[in-house]
């Protein structure tokens, strides 16, 4: 297949992972824009980059460059992304795909007018345990689920203290806290599980108490599907965790069955099974989940399905579409936040 010629805005942080993962899928890497200079410059010598430059305007000009990789500041991710798609340049955007709806939508339509790719980092649909609810659900082992409850809990999290991170405690340029950080790949992860329903409805709260920070540092949501399913979601940047460092979880309540997948400080479990009543009966289903196919990572990355996509000419494994769609629900759980009441999603 023709390769796809690749440019990169934002080499450090997640930009750097991009580059990584690119040079190891075999894509041409032909452009680099970052404020760093020097950085840059190291990256494009070692590596043969035939383009660097500061302005991300220049690179989205070039004409040796078919795809750009956007992983900037979320406030930079509509600017950017409407600049590349004014050249059809396909859109590879670090997650949140932008801070508001409106912004998100209108990067989405345009795309779509422009006939483009568009994707959205939210790679937490590639993680084991949602690979075993989907192995599930799509096994009807759970039946009909109607509630679930959703972690990303830390004690600590780094990076809200490090200066080279600033722009993540500002809430103009960042658009939250852990809300829109690691809870909006927990909202994408269960959604895609459960078959990308309808959110009806958003109830939220927020707190910063910990750290003062003008984002919040920990959330909490519900969410009511148009199937009759209700998920509350769990996370936290910082917390008086007494029991571990970090946790994970997804627990899903079906008809049919129940699950629940835990990973605490690196350490993996799972636990699925049934309860017979009236008796207290439990059936251990366990056995049900092919594992070994759940373990193989397919797409292998977000970032090569989307070259993939575009090679193939197919929608990509998370559309833009998907991603706009998680921030109008992000939007939502803000604005529940702030009025204190129930928020209903158009």
């Amino acid at each position: 297949m023709k390769k796809v010629r690749v440019g990169i805005i934002g080499i450090q942080g997640y930009g750097a992972t991009y580059f990584k993962i690119l040079k190891e899928i075999g894509a041409e890497i032909t452009a680099i824009c970052d404020l760093n200079q020097e950085k840059a410059m190291e990256l494009a010598k070692e590596y043969n980059v035939p383009h660097v430059v500061s302005d991300y305007k220049e690179l989205v000009k070039l004409d040796d460059v078919d795809a750009v990789f956007i992983s900037t500041p979320h406030f930079l991710h509509h600017r950017m992304t409407m600049e590349a798609l004014k050249y059809r340049k396909h859109v590879f955007c670090e997650k949140p795909l932008a801070i508001t709806y409106a912004d998100a939508k209108e990067m989405t339509e345009t795309a779509r007018e422009v006939g483009v790719k568009m994707s959205c980092h939210y790679n937490r649909r590639q993680s084991l345990h949602v690979k075993v609810l989907q192995d599930l659900m799509d096994k009807n082992i759970l039946g009909d689920i109607y509630q679930g409850n959703i972690k990303w809990m830390a004690r600590y999290t780094e990076f809200m203290f490090n200066p080279d991170s600033a722009w993540r405690v500002s809430k103009e340029k960042a658009g939250g806290g852990i809300l829109i950080g690691r809870g909006s790949h927990m909202i994408d992860a269960v959604w895609f599980v459960l078959g990308r329903p309808k959110v009806i409805s958003v109830y939220a709260t927020t707190n910063n108490k910990l750290t003062g920070f003008d984002v919040d540092d920990y959330a909490q949501v519900i969410m009511k599907f148009d199937n009759g399913c209700t998920i509350h979601l769990e996370f936290s940047y910082e917390l008086h965790l007494p029991e571990y460092g970090w946790k994970i979880q997804y627990e899903l309540y079906g008809t049919k069955g129940g699950v629940c997948c835990t990973e605490v400080d690196g350490k993996s479990t799972v636990s699925v099974g049934r309860c017979e009543f009236p008796e207290d009966k439990w059936t251990d289903l366990s056995n049900q989940i092919d594992m070994e196919s759940c373990m193989v990572q397919e797409p292998k990355s977000i970032i090569e399905d989307f070259i993939c996509s575009i090679q193939e000419d197919r929608e990509p494994y998370v559309t833009g579409e998907d991603g706009a769609y998680i921030t109008q629900i992000l939007e939502a759980a803000f604005k529940s936040a702030e009025t204190g009441k129930e928020v209903t999603l158009e």
